[in-house]
């Protein structure tokens, strides 16, 4: 999937994720864009001779809705243009760097190369501190592979997706507030790479035009070189200038000016000396160390940005997707419910089936396993079931009416993660305790105190547990809750 697909999948799931009621997509339309999708990349997988990919599918069915949804809502269509890439700016920043470098001489003082403040000599110094900050930032990348963390600006986009998710109103406008950030946060690496790649550019062309400004300036009016310092006596600017110089002296086969001969070029002490020769030496230390290796890092730049940006990271095992594609594959989603010490009544096992099915289509199979009787947890292993596929989703099932106990709760919940890795969803039914309770007085405070508890435990094991009554569920909180379970996301409160 590349960029452009990626950013059109993108806005339809924010689109759909904000418009619960149906207002800005209605099932109509939901329907008909599977449907045509469906058809068209079979078709055309079909004429190709290939097999038709679901990655094709998702990336079509977006492109029909978020048609409709621009016909529908200009101002989507301004969000989503928003967000693309103008090739413009690669141009225009190394232009405006190369026009710099033309002039930046004029800045100096003209007709006179001072051998300590001359442009290129910042410009040599500048790049050399960028090379350590980059060797700097990658070697702290390797070092923290293993405990990587969200980087800054996904954290800051985190918090921002937070305060907009309190304040926004309205579904056009949650949905463009949560695509700007869920873009923003997903294209990072890709807008780091092409920013990168402009940068190194820009580099080149500035110290390029340096270069060039110097050499045809040259050709019509004399430049001496010379030296004067505050600070610095003869032989510190020899070394300094021997640390920067010397190495391009020696390859080039020049003699490199002794201390005395530094000492000479004083302006003090006289009138300097024809430039030509710091020119020379000037410009082929920036070939080595400026636009030779700026060059090379834009190139990398650009392989990282082109790979990014035709095959954009966007993973189709988000919940998300698997309901999306649970109509597209050759076998439907699969849930598998676990219960523990508790028996489900038949409304609670419908209200389970409608939510699986909100989650992952109509034909979701819902299979239940026999229920785990209290302190029978240890007859449960811990070795996965390889005998049939995974399951999409495992639910662990509990009932709030229960008082959360590690050694038996906790235990079954050991036993059970490591057979389910990244599947599991532990589901704690209200419906019983609710009734049990029901107009007493203190029953909020006391369900409120028995879901904590239940909360607390489910912490402890890695995991979150949703609490939903089952006979009445809310289909929208809970698929948002358990998405954000299986993807690991965090959802705000």
């Amino acid at each position: 999937m590349d960029e452009t697909a990626a950013r059109q999948v993108l806005l339809v799931r924010a689109a759909e994720a904000a418009d619960a009621a149906s207002a800005l997509l209605t099932e109509d339309d939901r329907r008909y864009a599977a449907r045509a999708a469906a058809e068209l990349v079979r078709w055309r997988a079909a004429d190709r001779g290939e097999r038709a990919s679901a990655e094709a599918f998702v990336a079509k069915r977006a492109e029909l809705l978020a048609a409709k949804l621009i016909e529908r809502s200009p101002r989507t269509g301004r969000a989503l243009g928003a967000m693309r890439w103008r090739p413009w700016i690669g141009i225009a920043l190394p232009a405006i760097a190369l026009a710099s470098g033309l002039v930046a001489e004029h800045i100096a003082d003209p007709g006179r190369v001072n051998i300590l403040a001359f442009p290129l000599l910042g410009i040599i110094v500048w790049n050399l501190a960028v090379y350590v900050w980059l060797l700097v930032r990658t070697v702290r990348a390797i070092a923290s592979r293993s405990r990587r963390q969200p980087g800054r600006v996904a954290q800051l986009l985190s918090g921002v997706r937070r305060n907009l998710t309190a304040h926004v109103s309205g579904p056009l406008a949650g949905a463009a507030a949560s695509f700007a950030l869920d873009w923003g946060e997903r294209s990072a690496p890709l807008i780091a790479a092409r920013a990168a790649r402009i940068l190194h550019l820009s580099a080149v062309a500035l110290a390029l035009g340096a270069v060039i400004g110097l050499f045809l300036r040259g050709l019509a009016f004399e430049y001496r070189a010379g030296w004067e310092s505050t600070f610095l006596d003869a032989p510190a600017v020899h070394g300094l200038l021997a640390f920067f110089l010397g190495p391009t002296a020696r390859f080039t086969g020049q003699p490199f000016p002794s201390v005395e001969e530094i000492a000479a070029l004083r302006w003090d002490a006289g009138g300097g000396e024809n430039a030509a020769r710091w020119i020379y030496l000037y410009a082929v230390t920036t070939a080595a160390a400026v636009i030779v290796p700026r060059l090379i890092l834009a190139a990398i730049a650009w392989l990282r940005e082109r790979r990014l940006s035709s095959r954009f990271p966007l993973s189709l095992d988000e919940a998300y997707f698997r309901r999306l594609l649970s109509g597209w594959r050759e076998a439907p989603a699969r849930v598998d419910v676990m219960p523990y010490a508790y028996t489900p009544a038949e409304n609670a096992r419908q209200g389970l089936q409608r939510l699986a099915a909100a989650m992952f289509g109509d034909d979701v199979q819902v299979h239940w396993a026999r229920g785990v009787a209290f302190g029978d947890e240890d007859a449960l292993g811990a070795a996965p079931d390889r005998s049939s596929p995974a399951a999409d989703m495992v639910v662990a099932l509990f009932n709030l009416a229960a008082t959360p106990e590690t050694e038996n709760h906790g235990v079954f919940l050991d036993r059970l993660c490591p057979r389910t890795p990244g599947r599991l969803a532990v589901i704690v039914d209200e419906g019983p305790y609710r009734s049990r309770l029901g107009a007493q007085a203190g029953a909020d405070a006391r369900l409120a105190e028995r879901r904590q508890a239940w909360s607390g435990l489910a912490a402890t094991r890695g995991a979150r547990a949703v609490f939903v009554d089952l006979t009445l569920p809310e289909l929208t909180a809970a698929q948002r809750e358990l998405d954000a379970q299986l993807t690991g996301r965090t959802v705000s409160a």
